[in-house]
């Protein structure tokens, strides 16, 4: 009689835990931690936006290139070097090209920028993220 009192409550338990466990859900991963970033806040980046805005939409009349913006902006991301401009720029892009989630459009728009500024570059295959 033991034996079938075991069973039993042995049944009843893995029922209980099958029911249990059937509405827990998965939950979705963290975001990736090492997701690269620029190191420069965008307020000090300000003069390079005035520019960005004036390459990526040139005929937009309110967007006059300056060169003496031009020139900083180029002197800053020359200090930055390559990868952490193309990383700024790719910011830049996303506050300038509102509502855009393509990240090609948002690549191709960085890329642009980069190539206003003489020895400037991003790396080889470069995309944003």
């Amino acid at each position: 009689m033991a034996s079938k009192n075991m069973t039993t409550i042995m049944a009843l338990y893995l029922t209980f835990n099958l029911v249990v466990l059937g509405f827990t859900t998965a939950q979705t991963p963290p975001p990736p931690v090492n997701q690269p970033q620029c190191p420069v806040d965008l307020v000090d980046l300000q003069v390079c936006l005035n520019v960005f805005s004036n390459v990526v939409n040139p005929r937009d009349p309110a967007n006059i290139l300056n060169p003496q913006d031009q020139a900083q902006c180029c002197t800053l991301l020359t200090r930055l070097g390559g990868p952490v401009a193309a990383l700024c720029s790719c910011e830049l892009a996303r506050t300038r090209v509102p509502g855009v989630a393509n990240l090609s459009i948002i690549t191709a728009s960085a890329n642009q920028f980069l190539n206003v500024c003489p020895g400037v570059t991003a790396p080889p295959n470069f995309r944003c993220y």
